[in-house]
């Protein structure tokens, strides 16, 4: 069974212009492509309704469509005990979210936050922000016609599947689900078993390969993740969403990506 695999303007943020990147992510076979808002290739909140019509075009003459907006959280942090960062990450998510509907994309990825590694906030309390952060950004989803996908991260906070699930099915919104990365997940758990705990609740799926005691986001074959599980997983869950290859480390991705894609593609993931 095909699995539908879109490409990522991200890799690009220091190499092309926005515009150039998705030329490149068209000219290698990529027809869905998620897009990361972040200077210098965007910001959000300056980018008026003209530059957002002329991007909507552009993507419709590549004949590609955005998948998914998926901001960049260096700096964004929705569980932050300082109220200024946690306000400013809610109003930039929605200014996101704007965006995703604006561009005509079905899907706003969100880390849920990240927790200082010596002093961490107490898990109920910061599960106690994020959902009533939550409830504010899905109050503003189901108007704009935009899914909220959370994703698993290595920032100390809700890292597995397990812990993204049973917030999801808590929340019980039909808006909310999860973006699972496989190379995110790498040092938690296993990728594929995490996707089967996921089940119903999976919008979209990361790839990318990395190592058990690196976190990377590099090229297929360079590091130890088992992509054949995984796609095995996706297959089993009858997945009819898009896989999105973050080809994200620094280097050019164009050299690589038809090697890449002839590699994935043996595993059934096909642009």
């Amino acid at each position: 069974t095909r699995l539908a695999l879109g490409g990522a303007s991200y890799g690009y943020l220091y190499l092309r212009s926005l515009e150039d990147s998705l030329r490149a992510l068209s000219q290698a076979g990529f027809t869905s492509i998620e897009l990361t808002p972040v200077p210098p290739h965007l910001y959000t909140p300056g980018y008026g309704l003209f530059e957002r019509r002329r991007l909507r075009q552009l993507f419709r003459a590549l004949g590609t469509r955005c998948v998914s907006v998926n901001p960049s959280f260096t700096d964004l942090n929705l569980i932050s005990t300082n109220t200024e960062i946690r306000d400013l990450t809610l109003r930039q998510l929605m200014a996101n979210m704007e965006l995703a509907h604006d561009l005509e994309s079905p899907v706003l990825v969100v880390i849920p936050g990240r927790r200082n590694a010596l002093i961490p906030t107490p898990d109920a309390e910061a599960v106690a922000v994020l959902e009533g952060q939550l409830e504010r950004l899905l109050a503003r989803a189901a108007p704009l016609g935009v899914r909220v996908a959370l994703e698993n991260s290595p920032y100390g906070f809700m890292q597995t599947s397990a812990d993204l699930a049973a917030l999801v099915e808590r929340l019980d919104d039909a808006q909310l689900g999860i973006a699972f990365d496989c190379a995110n997940a790498f040092m938690n758990e296993d990728p594929a078993a995490g996707v089967e705990r996921i089940g119903r609740h999976l919008f979209i799926a990361h790839i990318s390969d990395t190592w058990r005691h690196r976190w990377a986001h590099t090229s297929v074959g360079r590091g130890e993740v088992d992509f054949g599980r995984y796609a095995d997983a996706l297959r089993g869950l009858r997945f009819t969403g898009v896989t999105i290859y973050e080809l994200v480390d620094g280097e050019d991705p164009d050299p690589r990506l038809a090697q890449d894609l002839d590699r994935l593609g043996r595993w059934g993931w096909t642009p």
